[in-house]
């Protein structure tokens, strides 16, 4: 995607954010309500764009922004647009550091930029070589597919909008303790 699309969507995704309010979202998330917020952030933002201007990617690029925002927001420690043993991790929940000691401790997040099942499941069969639990292998995909790795959707069930939820239930089981430094 050229960088002028990319900083398109972002602008388009900063003022649906702004419009919904930054106070409100971390009220909303800490509430329970993370799955109203992040639905109708991502749905505002593919209404503002217009049709004959949405690639295929586009809403997984806008789903990738929304998450970045969504974790630095609540303050949920992650690493992102990073490699690890020369494979590419859009997000890794904490860091790679607990990747490479402790990979049961770590939610690694794809964001494919493709509908191309092939290369989804082979992008998944590399990830299993630093994340060797397929569960933690989380891929954010326009529509469901039968992968071996917990998926979310942006389109029908729309469950990306749990996946904030389900970060914090997977990070509150944990000892680290920089799991544990959560804003909300």
């Amino acid at each position: 995607m050229p960088s002028s699309d990319v900083l398109e969507l972002s602008e388009i995704l900063y003022n649906a954010i702004s419009e919904y309010g930054e106070q409100r979202i971390l009220s909303d998330i800490v509430q329970g309500e993370s799955t109203d917020v992040i639905r109708t952030i991502f749905e505002q933002c593919l209404s503002k764009i217009e049709e004959s201007e949405v690639k295929p990617e586009t809403p997984i690029v806008v789903s990738e922004g929304l998450m970045h925002f969504l974790l630095t927001a609540a303050m949920i420690p992650s690493k992102r647009k990073t490699a690890f043993q020369s494979i590419d991790i859009d997000i890794a929940v904490p860091d790679t550091v607990t990747l490479g000691t402790s990979p049961q401790d770590v939610i690694v997040i794809l964001f494919p930029k493709t509908s191309d099942i092939g290369i989804i499941k082979s992008h998944i069969e590399n990830m299993k070589k630093i994340q060797p639990n397929a569960g933690n292998i989380w891929v954010v995909l326009e529509k469901e597919m039968q992968l071996d790795a917990k998926t979310y959707t942006l389109k029908d069930s729309m469950t990306f909008s749990n996946i904030i939820n389900d970060l914090i239930g997977f990070t509150s089981n944990k000892k680290q303790s920089k799991l544990k430094i959560f804003k909300i």
